[in-house]
């Protein structure tokens, strides 16, 4: 009896331990921690498994765990493929999904086209591209290569005029590309880390018994956040400079032109040319960032903002709504009234957004006027935009932003709806019906699709956006207005889309509960008796010349003391 007991005690203590042996063999706990920049613990961060609904926050010292029910098979289990590298002028990668695009362009460092090198789907595998299919003179050129809607950009030295082969692109096998690329991995899942005013980011995980993971979260900073302007590019002539001699500032080039010629010296043809930045248009893609993050900032609707961002021309209205010479880079929210009498009109008609717009330019459209810059807005007195021979003031540089631009009437004030009355109306008074037509939407789209810049598609992106949006009912930004404005101080976010900041905290910010006529009037703070007008010309704006702030006394923020000048290619002169 008792020689049974002792067995079955002793058969009891061996099942336990078998099975805390076999319970301890599938525990699955992933752990870590989020650090910062600096290797600080981040509190509170959010940290979460992308393919099974697990999550956690960190502690006060960034630490974290996460134990998974050893019941749990993911579902997703993938092969990592390693990222692109460019060794001895070949590009080596792999391509994970079987009908994968993979497209390289070559540009030269200042951003030109020069040409693409391939163009195709491919079926999963490793892969060497030599990208050189082309006589190429001894320089440093860029490859911007995609595969699918992942891009990698290489500097690609050629030191002389290689022999080219017909065969750019070749199989290769896995052994064959060792030691070009790390190998594959498998994955089963990714860990995501995020927190407010952080980037967030991921580690791929190939068990549920990693750890410790160090996951690093970097300060966001909005990707239109550049430095401030160059001075070498915002003088009408630049201080301890002298034309010539590098050891001067600026290295002895002391002036730079305005893209427009005329009204441009023509004896400037050999200077750098410095042009509007494509970034300031009304719906570009900075413009619509940046209205976001100030609304997250100052509290506003990050959903829904309360604004759409803009720059315009504007003279000054002294004794009214401005209090000296110069309005360059002063701040305004206006409140759209009235629209012109072939447009619709309110009530049927909404107020589009109120815009807060900052001003960029001078001999605009007078002290009453805001010239608002949007996407085929409509040439101003000048044009760098387009080589367009119908116009007489187009600049006699050969150099502009655009390879294709939408075809319109010079004089005629750009792709509005208000142009073609023979789709866009559908009798008198215009209705809302007629816009939203089929046939209007779809001359509006066709003509503002036309803009094309060869060596950015984002720019191209922009403008087609731009000109589409401000002729949309709930927008319907393109045509003259009557409106009532406020100068306000502007958001922080705008300036650094547009370069310029001054020093203003005695004025309010925008008031996002003032979004109609009925609520600006009742306020008593705005004023009537405005306008608005369109335009895009391309041309260095007024206010991208330091001359146009610091000399009329704008108290300038520091060095951000104009608006931002880019070159044809829409990059910005930085410091």
């Amino acid at each position: 009896m008792k020689i049974t007991q002792i067995i079955k005690t002793k058969t009891f203590f061996v099942l336990i331990f078998v099975l805390s042996c076999i319970s301890a063999s599938y525990s699955q706990t992933l752990s870590g921690k989020v650090v910062d920049e600096d290797n600080n613990g981040i509190e509170n961060a959010l940290v979460e498994l992308a393919n099974i609904t697990l999550s956690t926050t960190t502690d006060n010292e960034g630490t974290w765990s996460i134990t998974v029910p050893s019941s749990i098979e993911p579902f997703i289990k993938k092969h990592l493929r390693p990222v692109p590298v460019l060794k001895s002028n070949i590009i080596y990668f792999a391509v994970n999904s079987p009908n994968q695009q993979i497209k390289a362009d070559i540009y030269t460092l200042n951003g030109s086209f020069i040409y693409n090198v391939i163009n195709k789907k491919v079926k999963s595998g490793f892969y060497s591209l030599n990208p050189l299919k082309r006589t190429l003179n001894p320089n440093i050129y860029v490859v911007k290569f995609q595969i699918g809607n992942k891009t990698t950009c290489f500097r690609l030295l050629v030191t002389n005029r290689p022999e080219l082969s017909e065969i750019t692109l070749q199989n290769k096998k896995d052994s064959e590309i060792t030691g070009m690329l790390r190998k594959q991995t498998v994955v089963i899942d990714t860990v995501k880390a995020s927190k407010d005013g952080y980037s967030p980011a991921s580690v791929p995980v190939s068990s549920y018994n990693e750890g410790p993971l160090t996951i690093t979260l970097k300060k966001h900073i909005p990707s239109y956040y550049l430095n401030p302007p160059d001075p070498c590019y915002n003088q009408f002539h630049v201080d301890g400079c002298i034309q010539g001699d590098p050891g001067s500032a600026c290295g002895g080039n002391c002036i730079v032109a305005n893209s427009c010629s005329p009204p441009e010296d023509g004896s400037k043809a050999n200077l750098v040319k410095t042009f509007i930045c494509p970034r300031f248009m009304l719906f570009s893609t900075e413009m619509i960032q940046a209205a976001k993050d100030d609304a997250r900032s100052y509290g506003w609707d990050e959903n829904n903002p309360p604004f759409n961002y803009g720059v315009v021309g504007h003279d000054p209205d002294i004794g009214g709504i401005d209090d000296g010479p110069s309005s360059c880079c002063q701040c305004y929210q206006i409140i759209y009234e009235k629209p012109e009498p072939s447009s619709p009109q309110p009530p049927d008609l909404p107020y589009p957004k109120p815009l807060i717009v900052q001003s960029f330019n001078t001999a605009a459209s007078g002290p009453y006027g805001f010239d608002v810059f949007m996407g085929a807005g409509g040439y101003g007195a000048f044009n760098s935009c387009y080589d367009d021979p119908d116009f007489s003031n187009t600049s006699n540089f050969d150099e502009f932003i655009y390879d294709e631009y939408p075809y319109q009437n010079p004089n005629s004030g750009g792709i509005s709806f208000l142009r073609y009355p023979e789709l866009c109306m559908d009798g008198w008074p215009p209705t809302i019906e007629g816009i939203q037509s089929a046939a209007c939407q779809e001359k509006i789209r066709e003509l503002c699709n036309q803009a094309l810049v060869n060596s950015s598609e984002q720019i191209t992106e922009d403008t087609r956006r731009s000109c589409i949006q401000s002729n949309q009912i709930e927008s319907l930004y393109h045509q003259n207005w009557d409106v009532i404005v406020k100068r306000v101080r502007c958001p922080d976010n705008l300036t650094r889309v547009t370069g310029c900041r001054l020093i203003e905290d005695d004025l309010p910010l925008p008031s996002p509960e003032i979004q109609t006529p009925a609520d600006a009037l009742a306020d008593g703070s705005f004023l009537s008796g405005y306008h608005t007008t369109t335009m895009q010309d391309c041309c260095k704006p007024t206010c991208a010349w330091s001359d146009w702030t610091e000399n009329y006394g704008l108290p300038v923020d520091g060095e951000w003391n104009s608006f931002y000048s880019c070159d044809k290619n829409g990059l910005p002169f930085t410091k």
